[in-house]
């Protein structure tokens, strides 16, 4: 069926992607959607065998980043040409900024915390360093561009409302994370815990992280515009 309206569809705007491009996209982010999911399932047996809770584990942001890169990369692998609707782009956005923020704000306040061993070191090596970088080297040089628009920034609403079950669940369910803090605290992240951290310095790290959000959301926004064209001829 023809098109009525002149105007062309999200995905006519996007730049064709050659067959060959399409089978590196499936290989690459096949195999990251594969090494994630391997990961995480050990995570979470590794959490159960010690009689911790599969709850706190995806209530981490970083699990939940890695959750939305792992979907986003098994959905490329499925369907490497980029479908141009909104939904897409506002999920694959939010897994860019999301793992990308994780990485950085892990490397700057959380890792000198962290004394793990044995296999959890190695998941947490894959959840807060192996998977911000590969994704980010399979956006620059990967993946095909997207489209993002200004209008996807509404991304942030995912860690708002992350955040806003965050402070709820742990003011009122006592939860006991046991990951980043010495003692177990109702919160998955220090700096979000009003037992050991003052007002002014809770609401000064939620807005740096915000920040950071939007900044590396815009960042990926303009990155993905300055994308080389694509390839010159339309695969078959």
């Amino acid at each position: 069926m023809k098109r009525v309206s002149g105007r062309p569809s999200p995905v006519d705007a996007l730049p064709p992607v050659s067959a060959r491009r399409q089978r590196v996209v499936r290989i690459f982010f096949g195999l990251m959607a594969v090494g994630l999911a391997v990961t995480l399932i050990a995570q979470c047996i590794l959490t159960a065998s010690e009689g911790r809770s599969l709850a706190n584990t995806f209530s981490y942001f970083t699990i939940q980043s890695n959750v939305l890169v792992l979907v986003t990369s098994a959905l490329m692998c499925v369907r490497p040409r980029p479908s141009g609707s909104t939904w897409w782009r506002l999920l694959r956005l939010a897994a860019l900024a999301g793992i990308t923020v994780t990485g950085i704000v892990y490397v700057l306040f959380l890792a000198r915390s962290v004394h793990l061993t044995g296999l959890a070191a190695v998941y947490n090596q894959v959840f807060h360093h192996a998977s911000p970088l590969l994704t980010l080297i399979g956006f620059l040089l990967v993946e095909p561009r997207q489209g993002f628009r200004r209008g996807d920034l509404a991304f942030l609403v995912g860690p708002v409302l992350w955040l806003a079950y965050t402070m709820i669940r742990g003011a009122f369910f006592d939860p006991r994370f046991t990951g980043f803090a010495p003692e177990p605290s109702n919160y998955p992240y220090p700096f979000l815990d009003p037992a050991t951290a003052p007002p002014v310095e809770i609401v000064g790290s939620i807005a740096f992280v915000f920040a950071l959000l939007l900044m590396v959301g815009i960042g990926y926004l303009v990155a993905d515009r300055h994308k080389p064209f694509g390839d010159r001829s339309r695969s078959r």
